[in-house]
């Protein structure tokens, strides 16, 4: 027990001592790490996001330089900021994107030059000021490189550059749409959306219409089914099934006129689902108290129930809920508009904010990129739709 209590006391003056002595920094190794450099603290390979929207209102993004001393500067650096069009080029090369440069005459830097003053390490947070009606079209995506320059010390090159990217949104209850369907009255009726453009409407007796598109709009209905009131749910699937959900799931081949061949069951014991969605290559009920499962549905048309596995445990937050691209779409009971993406393992990943106001319909499905609204009124909107954007459907109170 001595021994074990003498080498404690040991360590314990070996502490101590380290503690008392001075740390020596190895200065040439921490100007290798950035030390002794300045650069823009928000600067990333990655932009800063500045949702903006079509109206009067200037939206701003804050930008500042660092002095990344081992002290604080002992002599004036002097910096400048200098927006770069040529570099919106080179980063759409590198990282395969599609900005374009932000108009000029779109934005101004509230403080292009600027000085970090010796005892100090950093400039005071400027802005971009961003004024977009005028000069931005909807949902193009631009992008602002933000170049950093100094004199009186060298620039980390590696956060040299700040890129900031702006997404213009329509404004609040300035969201263009236009009326492709007119169904004579709201009788709760189910939108499917099928092949090229084509629209599946379920109505009230229970009958399949369908509908076929002229420059977006929707002509004469022809009826290809009956009886599929029977059903909770009806879905188109890649490339030639509907499938029509009540207690158990049945699998009808169908070809892109609507005319339906063979069918068969393919599940059982489905009532237990407030939902069911499809999503590339799963199945996917959510229960009533919100719990989501994945089911694996081959391209032979058949359910892999040994190969499920849970998404979500609270996706009964929507109150509609449906594919678009490679991502869902969510609205709730509020009627903000949620996008969940999804990885390439169907699992889901953080959800982002993609508008408000959508609880004014009844019913929002996808159709290609555009999204269809059915309103209490039975009249069916049509929207352009841009995931890169806002879309808030309500005027501001």
């Amino acid at each position: 027990m001595k021994r074990i209590n003498h080498y404690m006391v040991g360590v314990f003056l070996l502490l101590m001592m380290g503690c008392s002595s001075n740390i020596a920094i190895d200065e040439d190794m921490a100007a290798v790490k950035g030390f002794g450099k300045v650069y823009i603290p928000q600067a990333n390979y990655q932009p800063l996001a500045l949702a903006v929207t079509l109206t009067d209102e200037d939206f701003r993004i804050g930008y500042s330089a660092y002095y990344a001393g081992i002290k604080n500067a002992e002599k004036p650096i002097s910096v400048s900021f200098t927006p770069e069009e040529d570099l919106v080029e080179a980063y759409n090369l590198k990282y395969d994107t599609d900005y374009q440069f932000l108009p000029p005459a779109s934005f101004s830097l509230s403080q292009p030059t600027a000085s970090i003053d010796p005892g100090h390490r950093a400039t005071p947070v400027f802005d971009v000021v961003v004024k977009p009606k005028g000069h931005l079209e909807p949902f193009k995506p631009y992008l602002l490189p933000i170049r950093l320059t100094a004199e009186g010390a060298p620039v980390n090159e590696t956060l040299q550059t700040l890129y900031v990217e702006v997404i213009a949104s329509f404004g609040p209850g300035e969201v263009p749409r236009q009326k492709v369907l007119s169904l004579g009255g709201y009788h709760e009726e189910l939108l499917i959306p099928f092949v090229e453009g084509q629209l599946i409407v379920r109505d009230a007796a229970g009958s399949l219409q369908l509908y076929t598109a002229d420059e977006g709009v929707f002509g004469n209905a022809r009826a290809i089914g009956q009886g599929w009131g029977i059903f909770n749910h009806i879905f188109y699937f890649q490339p030639n099934r509907i499938v029509g959900v009540a207690a158990d799931v049945f699998q009808y081949q169908v070809d892109p006129a609507g005319n339906f061949g063979d069918s068969r069951t393919i599940g059982w014991g489905w009532n237990i689902f407030d939902r069911v969605i499809p999503y590339q290559h799963y199945l996917i009920g959510v229960r009533p108290e919100g719990l989501a499962t994945a089911y694996p549905y081959s391209e032979f048309g058949d359910l892999d129930g040994g190969n499920i596995r849970d998404l979500a445990a609270d996706w009964n937050r929507y109150v509609h809920l449906f594919a678009y691209g490679n991502s869902l779409l969510g609205i709730q009971e509020d009627g903000t508009l949620w996008q969940i993406p999804m990885a390439d393992n169907g699992m889901p990943l953080p959800r982002v904010q993609l508008g408000s106001g959508w609880d004014m319909y009844e019913s929002v499905i996808g159709l290609g990129d555009d999204l269809l609204a059915l309103d209490a009124a039975g009249d069916v909107w049509r929207y352009d739709f841009e995931a890169r954007g806002f879309w808030p459907l309500k005027a501001t109170q």
